[in-house]
């Protein structure tokens, strides 16, 4: 076997038997720290080399002075790779727990009661490794679509929240009326039944509609469907509101009268539109106590639908007036919940129109404008 053959052995049997060994120790290195897997890739290349080059020298195939100046390039050589392989991996562990830290976030799903929860992370450093880079980047990704997700559903429970309270706090108006209808046929308060068994009749329609947006909340985790606009007779819908009306109207001491100025019609839901008229009149004959009247009045002029509703409940205070269609609002004459008028400023302004009340010296006049139909 001549030199070079020994040489080429030797080097490779140390290369073969150093990479086993490196192979076993990284496999179980990178299951506790992948800097330590990283540090033992870039070490036992260098033992390879230094095995087969210790062998050799041993063998006397270079000079003692020859073999010194080796060894001391092979020592320095390997004290610098050492330390740019303990570079490197500090530098991949700190990119990897950012991507850790980044997947972490993504599992701690924010309470949807806290505003802004769930929002992505802003000015936080991205690794700079390009894989790496990549999955921060899908993560991010994922971080968005999950915010939006979430401030979705957050809208989606205050819609809900929001319809179930108008729901229930609409209910007390037909039940009222149903009350009133009842007690004025056993107290024989109406010559004609018609008209109390008429507002039965359209307060339990009222109220049917409304417990069906409730089963299909209940049903459902979506909001109730909107029903498509159509072409909607205020007059009709004004008939159908002061017939449940005017047997509380009556048990209360209030005369309620109508004005219909020819035909009036706009585009939109009927239901909500009838709910809206509804919460007027009942806010106007609840506030209007014995003795006290509410006029009704639908007319078209200038191109828009115009509802007015006047009572003598003896005015509000000026400080209030700005606040009235603000949910929840309960000013000195209100008794209810605070709902009945935000639903109204609410659906008014989703069919295009716009609703005002000022204090006139007897009472309220509330009026609704909304775009007249072609």
């Amino acid at each position: 076997m001549t030199d070079v053959q020994f040489m080429v052995l030797v080097t490779v049997a140390c290369s073969v038997v150093a990479a086993v060994v490196g192979l076993v120790a990284i496999r179980a290195a990178r299951r506790r720290s992948l800097m330590l897997a990283l540090l033992l890739a870039a070490l036992f290349p260098v033992a390879a080399v230094v095995a087969a080059l210790a062998v050799n020298v041993s063998a006397m195939f270079i000079s003692p002075h020859d073999a010194s100046v080796v060894w001391l390039v092979l020592g320095t050589a390997s004290v610098l790779e050492i330390l740019l392989a303990l570079a490197l991996g500090r530098i991949v562990a700190r990119e990897v727990q950012l991507v850790v830290d980044g997947a972490r976030e993504l599992g701690q799903v924010p309470a949807l009661d806290v505003p802004g929860a769930g929002t992505s992370r802003s000015g936080v450093a991205a690794p700079e490794t390009a894989e790496l880079a990549a999955v921060m980047a899908e993560l991010e990704a994922t971080r968005e679509r999950l915010s939006a997700s979430r401030a979705a559903e957050r809208a989606a429970r205050d819609a809900r929240r929001q319809i179930l309270g108008f729901v229930s706090h609409d209910l007390v108006s037909p039940l009222s009326g149903i009350r009133a209808a009842t007690d004025g046929l056993r107290d024989g308060i109406f010559p004609d039944p018609t008209t109390a068994l008429d507002g039965i009749e359209a307060a339990v329609g009222r109220m049917s509609r409304m417990v069906g947006d409730l089963g299909e909340l209940s049903r459902s985790d979506d909001l109730p469907r909107r029903a498509e606009p159509g072409l909607v007779d205020m007059a009709a819908v004004l008939q159908g509101v002061l017939a449940h009306a005017r047997p509380a109207a009556a048990e209360n001491g209030v005369e309620l009268d109508e004005s219909v100025a020819g035909e009036v019609h706009v585009r939109g839901d009927q239901d909500e539109l009838s709910r809206v008229l509804d919460n007027l009149v009942s806010n106007a004959v609840r506030s209007s106590g014995p003795g006290g009247r509410v006029l009704v009045g639908v007319v078209s002029q200038d191109g828009f639908a115009r509802l007015s509703v006047r009572d003598t409940c003896g005015g509000i205070p000026d400080d209030e007036v700005p606040h009235m269609f603000r949910a929840g609002f309960q000013g000195g004459k209100a008794g209810g919940s605070g709902l009945g008028l935000a639903f109204v400023d609410r659906v008014v302004d989703e069919h295009g129109g716009k609703v005002s009340v000022r204090s006139t010296g007897a009472g309220c006049d509330v009026e609704v404008r909304l775009p007249a139909a072609e």
